[in-house]
């Protein structure tokens, strides 16, 4: 039985594995600049550079 289903464990793991990596990825590529929250603005949700402020 193991070997049977060994390659969906190891294909499983593999796509846990490259998901993470790929969710790390994207969010460092969405903080390389710094954002702040401008609370006098109209919008505070509104994300902008910490070095506008």
């Amino acid at each position: 039985m193991i070997r049977k289903y060994g390659w969906l464990v190891l294909f499983a793991i593999f796509v846990f594995i490259f998901d993470a990596l790929v969710v790390q990825w994207i969010e460092w590529l969405m903080t390389e600049n710094a954002k702040c929250r401008n609370m006098d603005s109209v919008n505070p949700l509104k994300l902008v550079n910490c070095s506008d402020i």
